[in-house]
């Protein structure tokens, strides 16, 4: 039976998002495979992946602050706000304090123009697609919110180690562009790595194909957190009467506790296994989310077997893989 459930990774710079899903599906032989919060490229560490059922459970995961790790380097500003561009503008280093007084504003809640280069979309196109086709998207700012800025002098004059902690969907090349433009210096990020999302950390997270060596598939599995498990931001709820539970399964409304919360909650049978998402309503749990029962065992989980020899009797005996 195929593993579902959320898998912490530790992604490596280097690949996309989508090479990790990528990888996982072949390490986990599992189909499904979706992540909850991109990583650029250059980027690494924690993200998130949800796999079989819990692909339809990403609205529900928490929508927590994220933290990040990283280097950026003032007095220089490229086309693409980090490393991978093309250097635009060079000036000349401001003093260390100005550089601190100038983080302390850029904590609290801003209007934060995404990157030209970004994956945000503009008329239904990747603004990343329209960058790199000599167009120059320039996004409407969007409302973020840093909980934390802080910056150290790192190992050259010219970058500065720093810990940020921001809202979803605050863009920290963005940050390191706008602390620079408002120095007058231009910035760009050299490093970026998420150590945290809320209450998930990168202490659970497993390294991926191209951190070292490659998990096995044991590992993976191991490291799997059950649907049952998952951090949703959603109160409990749960049935005592397997025929409610089947009815909610087959998409009916059924009879809650009188004292239920309205509004959104993760639906449990007696056994303690997750029906899925209900609106609760004056005492009806409406369906919001079914999880049908888990997929059969269309393909074993591990290592895959030995392939028997084609051409019948006259076929070599070490056949390939």
């Amino acid at each position: 039976m195929s593993p579902e459930g959320l898998l912490l990774v530790d992604k490596p710079p280097g690949p996309t998002s989508h090479d990790v899903v990528d990888a996982v599906r072949k390490g986990l032989r599992q189909r499904r495979v979706g992540h909850a919060g991109t990583l650029d490229p250059f980027a690494s560490g924690l993200l998130p992946l949800v796999l079989g059922r819990a692909t339809r459970l990403v609205r529900f995961l928490p929508h927590a602050p994220k933290t990040y790790e990283g280097v950026l380097r003032l007095g220089t500003a490229t086309s693409t706000d980090d490393l991978t561009g093309d250097i635009v503008q060079r000036e000349a280093l401001p003093p260390r304090n100005a550089v601190l007084a100038a983080a302390a504003r850029f904590r609290g809640r801003l209007l934060q123009v995404p990157p030209a280069f970004s994956a945000k979309r503009i008329r239904g196109r990747r603004m990343y697609r329209l960058a790199r086709a000599g167009h120059a998207p320039v996004a409407p700012p969007s409302a973020v919110e840093v909980f934390r800025f802080e910056l150290e002098p790192g190992d050259g004059d010219e970058d500065w180690s720093f810990v940020a902690e921001v809202s979803a969907g605050t863009y920290i090349r963005a940050l390191a562009r706008d602390l620079g433009k408002e120095l007058g210096c231009g910035g760009t990020l050299v490093r970026l790595r998420r150590v945290a999302i809320g209450s998930l950390s990168l202490d659970s997270a497993i390294p991926i194909p191209g951190a070292g060596t490659p998990p096995s598939w044991e590992r993976l599995l191991a490291a799997v957190i059950p649907l049952e498990a998952m951090p949703l931001q959603l109160p409990s709820l749960h049935l005592d009467d397997a025929a409610l539970a089947r009815r909610f399964a087959a998409g009916l409304a059924v009879p809650c506790a009188a004292d239920a919360r309205d509004g959104a909650s993760a639906l449990f049978d007696p056994a303690g296994t997750l029906l899925g998402v209900a609106e609760v309503i004056a005492g009806q749990a409406r369906p919001m989310v079914v999880l049908p029962g888990p997929p059969g065992p269309e393909e074993p989980v591990g290592p895959r077997p030995p392939r028997r020899p084609r051409g019948g009797r006259g076929a070599s005996a070490g056949g390939g893989f």
